[in-house]
This record gives C-alpha cells, sequence and structure tokens, in this order.
C-alpha cells in the first residue's frame, strides 16, 4: 500500500447474535456474509519479538470446541509448546485474549490489541500489540494474523486520511465506514450514514480533499464491503448493530476506532459511529 507497508491478515472473529443488546457467544469462527467460511485450520497469529522471541497460535478445531496450538520459540533457546482457548467474555474491551497451559504445565496468556505497531530497527509496520505471559513472565512485541483472505481493513493506516477527509463530509451523521479501497492514485471510501443509506467518497490531491460523493444501490455491492466495518475514534457497545468490536489503538494508548465484524450472518444494521 501508499504509505506503510502492512504485514497482510485476515481477521477471524467470533460468530454470535446480539438480542436485546446482550451476546450469546456460540462458536469463534467468522463467517463472511457470503456464506464462504474461513478453512480455520490454517488461521491463526504469528508473533514476534524485535528478533528475542518468536511464537504462533494456530486454530484448531477439536470435536466442536475451538482451541489454538501455541508455540513459543525464544532466540537460541528451546521451543515451548500449549494448547490455548479464548478467554470469555469474548473481545472484552475491544481486546482479543487467550488463556491456556504449556505442556510442561506453565500457564500462559496471550493479548492483542489491534493497531499499528512498529518494532525497533524494522520499517515494517504490523496489525497488533502482543502480550505473551508464561508462568508470569511477561513478553511485548507485534503481531499479524494469518489467514486465507486478506480484508481491506489490514491496511486501515494507509486508509486513515482518505477516511478522514470523506467523514467530515457527513457533519457527524455518518454510521460508519463499510470499506476503503484504491482508485488509482487515490481513495474510494464507502460510507453509511445515520439514516443507513450508502455513499461512495472519491478523494483528489493526495487525499486532502474530496473529488466526487454519489449514493450506492445493491447493484453497487462491492467484494469485502462490510467485513468488517469501521467506526472512528469510538467503540459502540458490544452487540451495537448485531456487531462484535474490536478496539483500535496506536501505541501510546490512543484510540483510533473500532472494527465490527457482523456476528449475526446478516450484515449488521445500526451501528453505532
Amino acid at each position: 500500500m501508499k504509505k506503510f507497508l502492512v504485514i497482510a491478515l485476515a481477521t477471524t472473529s467470533l460468530a454470535a447474535c446480539a438480542s436485546g443488546g446482550n451476546m450469546t457467544t456460540t462458536a469463534f469462527d467468522y463467517a463472511p456474509t457470503s456464506g464462504t467460511n474461513t478453512d480455520t485450520s490454517r488461521d491463526g497469529f504469528e508473533l514476534s519479538g524485535a528478533g528475542s522471541w518468536a511464537a504462533s497460535m494456530n486454530f484448531q478445531d477439536r470435536l466442536g470446541e475451538p482451541r489454538l496450538d501455541f508455540a513459543y520459540t525464544p532466540n537460541g533457546g528451546q521451543a515451548l509448546v500449549g494448547e490455548l482457548e479464548i478467554t470469555m467474555p469474548y473481545m472484552r474491551d475491544g481486546v482479543r485474549r487467550f488463556h491456556g497451559e504449556a505442556e510442561d504445565g506453565r500457564s500462559v496468556s496471550v493479548e492483542l490489541q489491534a493497531g499499528p505497531c512498529r518494532e525497533a530497527g524494522s520499517d515494517l509496520t504490523y496489525t497488533y500489540f502482543s502480550t505473551v505471559m508464561i508462568d508470569g513472565n511477561t513478553l511485548r512485541g507485534c503481531g499479524t494474523e494469518m489467514a486465507s483472505t486478506d480484508r481491506w481493513s489490514n491496511y486501515i493506516a494507509d486508509y486513515l486520511p482518505a477516511i478522514d477527509v470523506c467523514l467530515r463530509e457527513f457533519s457527524g451523521r455518518a454510521q460508519h465506514v463499510a470499506i476503503a479501497y484504491p482508485i488509482g492514485d487515490e481513495t474510494g471510501v464507502r460510507v453509511v450514514d445515520a439514516d443507513g443509506r450508502s455513499w461512495e467518497c472519491v478523494t483528489r490531491e493526495e487525499e486532502t480533499r474530496v473529488n466526487a460523493l454519489r449514493p450506492l444501490d445493491a447493484a453497487d455491492a462491492m467484494y469485502g464491503e462490510g467485513d468488517p466495518i469501521f467506526v472512528r475514534q469510538s467503540i459502540p457497545a458490544m452487540g451495537a448493530g448485531c456487531y462484535v468490536y474490536e478496539s483500535i489503538r496506536e501505541a501510546d494508548g490512543t484510540l483510533i476506532g473500532a472494527f465490527g465484524y457482523d456476528a449475526c450472518g446478516a450484515g449488521g444494521s445500526d451501528a453505532v459511529g
């Protein structure tokens, strides 16, 4: 992409359904609204700590229960392996959490905070800040989610300038961004307004101004649209609009916004902007 090199990932989310504002977590695999399920046996996370350690987490479906095979390798040291599960409530405070134990009985937990993570001495931008805790010892680094589908949200750092330019056109009446994508040297941003109508905004002058704004209908649907949605500078309540929300933060904790993953398989509705 144009501004940051972002390690490609795809978001494996929790499939659930919200009813009356309460989120019922019944499964872990996120099925895109197209109905195409991700092969979770190849999904997981790759984590690293500035070359001093590396870890992997790979989803497995064992007897219908989601588990992750965990492997940690310190630089020049012996690998530690174990099994993790998703910590409930899922996405508490917008953060992915996992816990379990290694084969030698030591406790293991992992926290993944979405955001542009940069390791010292590297010009790469990863998509998660990672915290790995092994038997009380804390390791911090960056992470990337590995999956078969590369979603638009992987490049949110690239798209933020264009998103902000387009959102200003709605004077606070935007619900969320459904997708952003390159159009030549500029960017297209699809925005859902407060009335649920979809619009395409196209930037100009190096993403500093709006070139065109047009309403969209069902015939204009684009692959990957709404998978996930993005809410700028806020985190809606869990289950709002039937979405599960993941916070996105800068390294200093500043809130960038939130990704919303459709938890009911119907495209979601009425997200709170």
